[in-house]
């Protein structure tokens, strides 16, 4: 299950020649592009997490983890794909520790309503791009390649971070094999709106969507 969580800059002194960061678990950031702090926690076990974030980190930076109730330790990036970071903890958490830092994800969960047709169930922009783009078996940097931005540019894109400039909407079009009108949003199937619903409650619960069974009782 995500972990929502940011990035804060630690400020200099006299004695630290470069600045640290603290990551603060359960703390929402700015998912709007205007909060370059935002991270998520994708993944967390007792030697290490899988953070994604829009800073620049870097292997063998070293951060500061601030852990729900649990105190603080350090982690090291271990190795970099922005905007993917896989950090280890300098010392094993322990069962506590890591159990008040899952909690803070569960703590984070609401109550899903799946009535159809509600706001929730339409495509957005960016999950509309991420279809169109798994479809053609294109990774995050065909695109960037093909349209001279960066991996992280498009990566915010399909995140709602973000929206391409009006001029590059023809050439992204192109690039997925759809008409500028393609890339707008449309309303899913019955079946992509069940299908959408099990990956958020398989997310919830932190178990794979095959293994979440939906039943409609007619």
């Amino acid at each position: 299950m995500p972990i929502s969580a940011r990035f804060t800059p630690a400020l200099n002194d006299d004695r630290r020649t470069a600045a640290r960061h603290t990551l603060q678990l359960g703390v929402n950031g700015h998912a709007d592009g205007s909060d370059p702090h935002a991270a998520r926690v994708l993944n967390i076990s007792n030697t290490g997490m899988l953070v994604e974030c829009p800073l620049a980190l870097a292997q063998g930076d070293v951060f500061t983890v601030d852990l729900p109730r649990s105190g603080e330790c350090e982690a090291e990036v271990v190795w970099a794909d922005a905007p993917m970071f896989g950090c280890r903890f300098r010392t094993e958490l322990s069962d506590g520790a890591l159990a008040a830092a899952r909690l803070a994800g569960k703590a984070e969960s609401r109550t899903i309503e799946l009535a159809p047709g509600s706001p929730a169930d339409m495509e957005d922009f960016g999950e509309r791009l991420h279809r169109l783009r798994s479809e053609r078996g294109l990774s995050l940097s065909d695109v960037a390649d093909r349209l001279g931005v960066s991996k992280p540019t498009v990566w915010a894109w399909e995140h709602g971070k973000s929206r391409p400039i009006e001029r590059r909407l023809a050439s992204l079009a192109q690039v997925l094999g759809v008409t500028p009108a393609g890339l707008q949003p449309a309303p899913p199937s019955q079946d992509e709106i069940v299908a959408r619903h099990r990956r958020r409650i398989a997310e919830m619960y932190g178990v794979e969507p095959e293994r979440v069974r939906i039943m409609i009782d007619l």
